[in-house]
């Protein structure tokens, strides 16, 4: 079973709830979740309407599905959780990105892997690296030395989530 990590989002409805869905819709398919960070609850960023703003989560997982399987699952997820795409970075009920799958990258129109963003977003860095703090990123940084390097503005409280 290959290692890989996925990260959550939510900023419509009850946002614990539908990170909670997400993860129990996860596991009835083929994707086993090992660790799940605490809620990170973080102001809506690469946004230009006003939005609320968003949990999120990172989680651990194992699967021996393949990397666009790995994804139609999590689509599969976010449509039963009512996810809608009117436009790019709209408000999500849920939105479940792949940031590292074992097996190397993948590029295709629909997915890139390790995610392209992934440095990028502390709102991404934050709980991965509270739930794999010895990582060490596609770049050969090490995950605590990108949270360091990006600082904690965007996160507005932690939120513990339950397991």
């Amino acid at each position: 079973m290959g290692k890989g990590y996925l990260s959550l989002g939510s900023n419509l409805g009850d946002r614990m709830r539908n990170l909670s869905e997400a993860i129990a819709g996860l596991k009835g398919r083929g994707v086993e979740v090992i660790a799940v960070s605490d809620a990170f609850e973080t102001r809506a960023a690469e946004v230009s309407d006003d939005q609320g703003p968003y949990l999120n989560a990172a989680l651990e997982i194992r699967s021996d599905l393949a990397p666009v399987r790995v994804l139609e699952v999590c689509r599969q997820v976010e449509d039963a959780l009512g996810r809608q795409r009117p436009y790019p970075h709209a408000p999500r009920t849920i939105d479940i990105d792949i940031l590292l799958l074992e097996g190397g990258e993948v590029k295709s129109g629909e997915l890139t892997i390790p995610h392209p963003r992934l440095e990028q977003r502390a709102f991404v860095i934050h709980p991965l690296a509270q739930i794999a703090p010895e990582l060490i990123l596609p770049s050969g940084r090490s995950i605590m030395e990108v949270k360091n390097a990006l600082g904690d503005d965007e996160i507005i409280e932690i939120c513990p989530m339950s397991r």
